[in-house]
């Protein structure tokens, strides 16, 4: 195993495969993890492995800053065969109990977020086919900006760029990019909905509407927060130095790093903005 700079390994991570591991930067592996790969497990920078995760399979490359909670699984079923492969692009999101099977091939593209009980699987068999029982195995793709908040996605099924899927549907079908869909088995009910485009006035308010939420909800009395429409920037300023500059175009941070920086990175994320910047060394660096 190959491990990046400043990385966190927790208590009982076993490794029990042959394939090479690498771990990038600032990656972080919980208490109870299995690694189990039998050619290559590659998990790139600041990514999160939750406690009791298992990974196992062929051939898995997972993206820049991905988080996962507990009890998480790659692999399952035929994830040895060669058929079996995932990539998961940056700034992706795997809740506790999630699961992803890896029989045939999975790429998932960039922030995508498989919420809490997630479950993709690439086969579905069990009983004989020669009885006329289901059974099929094909790959899964799913776009860039893709919601799934405890979503199931059946073999064979493609989801598109800038995608929600509704909480317990079970997607059997492709659904095209833009659309919001939901429902056993999964229907689009709106169509070319993602992403929407506000005009200048409309982002400027929710922007500041954000803000008084962070400014009332999150950090009581904060006074130095400014937004500028048009360079769409908010700014954190300091008394001494020069200004932290959250763009909100660019999905970058300039600037030093401060406790109220790095809450309002936070609440940003959790309100779906993500920013390729990360703090090190008391400033904000850019991927």
């Amino acid at each position: 195993m190959k491990c990046g700079k400043n990385g966190k390994i927790a208590t009982d991570l076993k490794i029990l495969g042959k394939g090479k591991i690498l771990l990038g930067d600032h990656v972080t592996i919980g208490n109870n993890v299995v690694l189990n790969v039998t050619e290559k497990l590659k998990i790139d920078d600041r990514s999160v492995i939750g406690d009791h995760f298992i990974i196992e399979g062929r051939d898995i490359e997972i993206g820049k800053e991905f988080w996962s909670g507990h009890y998480c699984q790659i692999g399952g079923g035929s994830c040895f065969e060669k058929t079996s492969k995932l990539r998961v692009g940056y700034w992706c999101h795997l809740g506790n109990f999630g699961f992803i099977n890896t029989a045939n091939p999975v790429h998932i593209g960039n922030d995508v977020g498989m919420g809490t009980g997630t479950k993709i699987y690439t086969h579905g068999a069990y009983l004989s086919f020669l009885d006329g029982f289901p059974v099929e195995f094909g790959p899964i793709t799913i776009g860039n900006h893709v919601w799934l908040p405890g979503a199931i996605v059946n073999p064979n099924v493609t989801i598109g760029n800038n995608v929600v899927i509704g909480v317990g549907a079970v997607v059997t079908r492709n659904i095209p990019s833009g659309s919001l869909a939901m429902g056993i088995p999964a229907k689009v009910i709106k169509e070319n909905h993602f992403p929407q485009k506000f005009s200048p006035k409309k982002r400027e308010l929710l922007v500041n509407e954000f803000l008084e939420h962070f400014q009332n909800d999150i950090v009581k009395d904060v006074t130095n927060l400014n937004y500028e429409r048009d360079t769409d920037t908010v700014y954190v300023l300091h008394h001494h130095g020069p200004p932290t500059a959250f763009s909100l175009s660019d999905k970058c941070i300039n600037g030093i790093v401060t406790p109220l920086t790095e809450l309002l990175r936070n609440e940003f994320r959790r309100h779906g903005v993500r920013f390729k910047s990360f703090p090190e060394n008391k400033k904000y660096i850019q991927w």
